[in-house]
């Protein structure tokens, strides 16, 4: 069989790499371990301490596939706040639907399906995580998780990444890292919100 596939509960170094003739009728149950290389990540992208912990359920309907399952890691951020790199353990869920190229070919443009799924089998699984409604095409109705994998971390990497939600960050003026202790520069004092709406009205009433 090609690609390295083992039982729920083992471990292989590679992606699985599946015929749609290779999956039995009652499912898979998956276990791999996943390089950051395999998923091609940029750096941009995200970064990656390690390996990658791969769980997934695999189940086949007709021409058409169903996975769900749990990519797992430690990835390295930076912090929006004090700027410095931290670890985060994330799980990334993800489910998906495949259709096999064939079948594709006669409703869909190659590549990434353009249209949404219908009747999709993920569902089935069990799990819900956000669910991507496009489905994946399966070139030579073979199935590769690599580009479905990368986007679903891609879009699991936070806007805004904080080391800590109470990080107080870097001080305005001097620069020093708030976390390890005050600088003893004067901080700025915010204004109320109503502050300016006082302005005005008091700007109002010189004018009278």
């Amino acid at each position: 069989m090609p690609g390295s596939v083992c039982p729920e509960g083992g471990k292989a170094m590679a992606l699985p790499s599946l015929h749609l003739n290779e999956i039995p009728d009652e499912g898979l149950s998956l276990s791999h371990e996943v390089q950051p290389e395999e998923l091609a990540l940029d750096p941009g992208d995200a970064q990656v301490r390690g390996a990658l912990s791969l769980t997934v359920k695999i189940a086949k309907a007709g021409a058409a596939v169903g996975v769900v399952g749990v990519l797992s890691g430690t990835f390295v951020r930076q912090c929006v706040r004090c700027l410095k790199e931290y670890d985060d353990h994330a799980e990334v869920p993800f489910e998906a639907d495949y259709r096999s190229d064939q079948a594709a070919s006669r409703h869909l443009a190659p590549g990434r399906a353009a249209g949404r799924s219908e009747g999709g089998v993920s569902g089935e699984l069990g799990a819900e995580p956000e669910r991507d409604d496009e489905p994946y095409v399966m070139t030579g109705d073979r199935l590769d998780l690599a580009e479905m994998l990368r986007e679903h971390v891609i879009l699991a990497t936070p806007m805004q990444p904080l080391c800590r939600e109470d990080c107080p960050g870097l001080c305005p003026v001097c620069g020093r890292d708030r976390n390890e202790g005050p600088c003893g520069c004067p901080q700025e004092r915010r204004e109320s919100p109503f502050a300016v709406l006082k302005h005005i009205i008091e700007a109002k009433g010189e004018r009278r």
